[in-house]
């Protein structure tokens, strides 16, 4: 076992690694904590669909990561579920466009929790049937989501922005690629990506790290073997939009703007992609956030309302910022907005902004670490884009008011997008 010690934060880390290449990392909380939080992640998302096993490449069609997620539950005696309810913890799975998650939380019964989460992981059950009851189950998710007219419009704009790039597909898919997905699809999925050397096991809070370590050394030998880690491949995206503009007549009660911006990918290591991502950020917080001149300035001209939000992709080689409002002036909206990012963002991107700012996001990193469930899936986050969660403040610190600038003076007219959804 391997021991870190954070100082600077108070936090220490202790690493097992497992032969068979699995690792798992504990976060201990002191007492008064109650609670302990577990997070099993793997580094297999929605925008995965096309990879290399031996020499062939072999392609998915979109949504197969989530259906995964899904099957992953369904265990020969029933469903998993029922056994993480009966042992009185709180389970849940996520998909994200880079990583799946299966997590739970307990106050009692962490050990045989933990037991059981490993025994459905390592439980593969896919069958004809259950395959096609879960394309059912998933079409009646995937008719939820198209009935909220948001998601359908950020679905709608990154169609826009990306001609080939996975990311302009739902996380869930659509209703005809779920219905390819077949079980030999699933099995081959989960033998290349599921096995325990793609693993990460986070455990945070209250936990006894012998009991762990003695947990997983069981586990271990029980499941000594090594695979090789997969190989993702991604078409070369351009740089060009597929579409500029597009406006639509809707039956809104108020008109909607979607405005994105694509971003050119750079090829970096993971303390500097984290580094600017962050640059990115506060950039746009600086410009547009809640405490902005600018923000203030739209809400008093009632141009935007509380609805008003942005947003930050940073994938794989896909990167992007979306903003959305509801306004009842949506092409004066649009024109500001292309106006401050090409032209007048100096006028409120400031040394002095930037300090103040600066300090506001430190504050804000360091008080998500208060939160078991915020700390677990940054931390995986984080490890999987190969550097550690307790290395962001420090990286933070090393952000300068000329790295903010080079963000916004990486945006190009050309590479901005928008949707409207106009009131008939």
């Amino acid at each position: 076992m391997i021991k870190k010690e954070y100082k600077h934060l108070n936090e220490i880390v202790y690493i097992i690694k497992l032969k068979n290449g699995m690792q798992i990392h504990i976060l201990p909380k002191e007492d008064p904590c109650y609670s302990t939080y577990v997070e099993l992640s793997i580094p297999y998302g929605s925008l995965d669909l096309q990879y290399k096993k031996g020499q062939e490449i072999k392609t998915t069609p979109p949504g197969t990561a989530h259906f995964l997620e899904h099957k992953i539950y369904a265990m020969p005696d029933g469903d998993a579920f029922q056994e993480f309810s009966k042992l009185g913890v709180d389970a849940n799975a996520m998909t994200s466009h880079n990583q799946t998650s299966y997590l739970f939380t307990a106050t009692n019964n962490f050990i045989p929790a933990l037991d059981h989460l490993m025994h459905m992981i390592d439980t593969p059950y896919f069958t004809d049937e259950n395959v096609e009851q879960e394309k059912l189950i998933i079409t009646e998710e995937l008719k939820m989501y198209l009935d909220d007219p948001n998601t359908v419009m950020q679905n709608r704009l990154l169609e826009n922005m990306y001609s080939i790039h996975p990311i302009r597909h739902d996380i869930g898919g659509t209703i005809e690629s779920i219905n390819q997905v077949s079980k030999e699809i699933l099995f081959d999925i989960y033998e290349t990506f599921y096995n325990p050397s793609n693993r990460l096991i986070t455990i945070a809070g209250k936990v006894d790290i012998k009991e762990v370590e003695q947990f997983f050394k069981a586990y271990d030998q029980s499941h000594p073997d090594k695979h090789p880690l997969p190989k993702v491949i991604f078409p070369r995206e351009p740089k060009r939009l597929s579409t500029r503009n597009e406006t639509k007549i809707k039956n809104n009660g108020i008109s909607k703007l979607l405005f994105g911006i694509k971003i050119e990918p750079v090829r970096q290591n993971a303390h500097l992609q984290i580094k600017r991502e962050m640059a990115y950020t506060m950039m746009l917080n600086i410009l547009l956030g809640p405490s902005s001149p600018m923000f203030e300035k739209l809400l008093e001209e009632k141009l935007i309302n509380q609805s008003f939000s942005i947003q930050t992709n940073f994938e794989k080689n896909a990167e992007n910022i979306l903003i959305f409002a509801e306004t009842k002036k949506v092409y004066k909206l649009k024109k500001i907005l292309v106006q401050l990012f090409t032209e007048e963002a100096h006028l409120y991107l400031n040394e002095e902004s930037f300090e103040r700012y600066k300090k506001v996001y430190l504050g804000q990193v360091i008080y998500a670490l208060n939160s078991l469930e915020n700390k677990a899936y940054l931390y995986g986050k984080y490890y999987h884009m190969g550097s550690s969660l307790f290395d962001v403040v420090e990286i933070l610190k090393l952000i300068t008011y000329e790295d903010v600038v080079d963000t916004l003076e990486s945006i190009q007219i050309k590479a901005i997008s928008t949707l409207i959804h106009k009131k008939a």
